[in-house]
């Protein structure tokens, strides 16, 4: 059975069925398509928002700020401009079913455009890290901010995300 948690605006859309779930957010960006595509795209913009990013060919990895690897994966789908989906597995994680999914898709409109990030096949137990994670690495597009304190927000959103996902 799947059950979809209702959330105020700039939450993720949290969707669970059995041991899997799922979070979907959605930004507007005030910014040309091809800038927004630059922000998912190329490694020296994503760690600006997010992490350090590496990329060959088709494999990607993302490290901790003190250097240790975090996650990675292989780039599944590339439309330029448009959307970006990867294969994205926890450096930690021997489960072969720790494997999800993550995608990003730009969707150009007026003054801007929309940026909505969908992970996917996370784990239940793993939704209240991801949606607060997300959601905090999210307020930091598309550049980043120097003064912004990543942990301070996220222990902020932490129990919104556990609150919300009790009550689906």
């Amino acid at each position: 059975m799947t059950v979809e948690a209702k959330v105020p605006a700039g939450f993720a859309e949290v969707t669970r069925d059995g041991q899997r779930g799922s979070v979907r957010f959605e930004r507007r960006l005030e910014t040309s398509l091809a800038d927004a595509w630059s922000v998912i795209s190329q490694p020296e913009r994503i760690a600006r928002w997010f992490a350090p990013v590496t990329i060959e060919g088709k494999g990607w990895v993302t490290y901790w700020d003190d250097g240790r690897e975090y996650a990675k994966g292989e780039v599944l789908r590339c439309d330029p401009e448009r959307l970006l989906e990867v294969s994205w597995r926890d450096s930690t994680a021997n489960e072969p079913f720790s494997d999800t999914v993550l995608r990003v898709t730009l969707v150009p409109g007026d003054g801007g455009v929309l940026l909505v990030l969908e992970h996917e096949q996370l784990l239940s137990a793993d939704l209240t890290q991801y949606g607060p994670g997300w959601h905090t690495y999210l307020d930091r597009l598309p550049d980043g901010d120097s003064g912004f304190d990543w942990y301070t927000r996220y222990n902020q959103l932490k129990p919104h995300y556990e609150a919300l996902l009790r009550g689906s």
